[in-house]
């Protein structure tokens, strides 16, 4: 009796376990990200000759005052990791907000009028779910110029059709609703309909999504980065990292081990919270 009477809600306590512990790691990064400069005042971008060994390497973690070491041109890793991560992260979030807002006004709008304007929207939507997402990226902040603003326009311009797809696609379903027809045939407006009786149905899926898109955006943003088509020296991103210390991987693997460790956790507690905020949505 005890076995089968619990059964049902492991399913849950694993969903809820995996919530906790995704929020509580991306708590973790950020409050790393904001206050470790503070903690750790460093410039991440002064150049010492004086921070090299005397053959000009790097120094590896653990020397003196550099706990991750520093780099070809003796800057403190540590410094500059936090440096890159909190502008990884305030890229990747600023991006996915525009994003989400925008998919969300398109979705909305497309679903309220589903002839001519809504056909025109979505199919605006599908031309952008067809462009390759880090190709549309790249052009984008090669042609406004490489830096962090080019860098969230090109990353909103990813990420706002798969909201608006998936904001048009639950709108349509939740206006079949008899609680939704019950308020138009009473006379509710078009806005108040929306307000009352869709939006707070709709945007815990929305914001699921587009808690798994922060993933995705750290990701995509790393990709620029290694390219060499995100944001540009002195400044640094976890992606500029990676692709900066490309060539010491042998001789100082730290160098790319620690960006790489970051960029990981980062991903995966932002998998792990949408992911878990999904399910939990789809069980509403």
């Amino acid at each position: 009796m005890i076995g089968p009477a619990l059964a049902p809600t492991r399913p849950r306590e694993r969903r809820s376990w995996g919530l906790g512990v995704g929020l509580a790691l991306f708590v973790m990064l950020v409050a790393a990200v904001l206050l470790g400069p503070l903690l750790w005042d460093i410039d991440p971008t002064y150049e010492s000759f004086t921070s090299l060994t005397e053959s000009g390497e790097p120094l590896d973690a653990g020397a003196e005052g550099h706990p991750l070491g520093t780099d070809q041109k003796g800057r403190d890793v540590l410094a500059r990791l936090l440096h890159a991560g909190r502008l990884t992260l305030l890229t990747a979030l600023v991006s996915v907000g525009i994003a989400t807002v925008a998919g969300l006004l398109v979705g909305l709008i497309a679903s309220n009028d589903r002839r001519f304007l809504g056909s025109v929207l979505m199919r605006f939507t599908d031309l952008g779910l067809a462009i390759p997402g880090l190709l549309l990226a790249a052009a984008i902040s090669t042609v406004l110029g490489r830096g962090t603003l080019s860098l969230i326009i090109g990353l909103a311009a990813i990420f706002w059709a798969p909201i608006a797809r998936v904001t048009y696609g639950q709108a349509v379903v939740l206006r079949e609703r008899d609680y939704v027809e019950a308020a138009l045939v009473q006379g509710g407006g078009a806005i108040t309909v929306l307000g009352r009786h869709i939006l707070p149905h709709l945007l815990p899926v929305v914001g699921a999504y587009a808690a798994l898109s922060v993933g995705w955006a750290v990701l995509f943003e790393a990709s620029l980065g290694f390219l060499g088509v995100g944001v540009q020296e002195p400044d640094a991103s976890i992606g500029s990292m990676l692709g900066d210390y490309l060539n010491y991987y042998r001789r100082h693997p730290g160098l790319i081990l620690f960006p790489a460790i970051f960029l990981g956790l980062l991903v995966m507690a932002a998998n792990v919270a949408g992911e878990a905020l999904r399910t939990r949505t789809e069980e509403r």
